[in-house]
């Protein structure tokens, strides 16, 4: 049996397209499944790569907060020292050197036993502490040395004064005046110590 033309291009051409037409829909059908799985894993991924970026980028804008915080926490700490910061001796240093800088003389510094008033009428997280003071100087050094006090870093109030004039004038002829103080600071209670 001879083929003709006509029948032997549709044996070499027309029956293997329409073969290979069906292949390639069955391959379609068979793979277009696992072809949304992988689009749906890329999608997925992408998503988890972009919210971990978006985590990235609230990390760097937290870390930037946190040295903020922590900058004016320690702002803060200038004001109000802990307990460990503000010793006595510390805080009389401070007092000596306001006495040196103002020219006066401080004769005493006391700090004031159970200053700190009933516990329901304070902050929770302060203690408050009172000293008295005595100095000697004439009128602008007085009033130097409360400035000194006043514009201190540390909070520090003077709460009281009295002046008086000591008696005897100085070597410029300037009045001497005595002035008894009572000031006021607070300090952080050691929070470690209470949990």
């Amino acid at each position: 049996m001879k083929l003709t033309e006509k029948q032997l291009l549709i044996l070499t051409i027309v029956i293997p397209a329409v073969l290979a037409i069906v292949l390639a829909g069955v391959g379609f059908f068979v793979f277009s499944k696992d072809i949304a799985k992988v689009n749906k894993d890329i999608a997925d991924v992408s998503k988890k790569i972009q919210d971990e970026k978006n985590r990235l980028s609230e990390m760097g804008k937290l870390e930037e907060r946190l040295k903020k915080l922590e900058s004016e926490r320690e702002a803060l700490h200038a004001l109000l020292p802990t307990k460990e910061d503000a010793s006595y001796e510390n805080f009389v240093d401070t007092l000596t050197r306001f006495s040196r800088e103002a020219g006066v003389k401080l004769s005493s510094a006391l700090a004031d036993e159970g200053a700190g008033g009933p516990p329901g009428q304070q902050a929770a997280q302060f203690d408050k502490i009172s000293y008295s003071l005595q100095i000697q100087g004439d009128f602008f050094q007085v009033l130097n040395y409360i400035y000194l006090l006043e514009t201190y870093q540390r909070f520090i109030q003077v709460n009281k004064f009295n002046l008086r004039p000591s008696g005897p004038v100085s070597a410029d002829k300037a009045t001497l005046y005595n002035m008894d103080l009572k000031v006021t600071s607070y300090v952080y209670k050691d929070q470690e110590k209470k949990q």
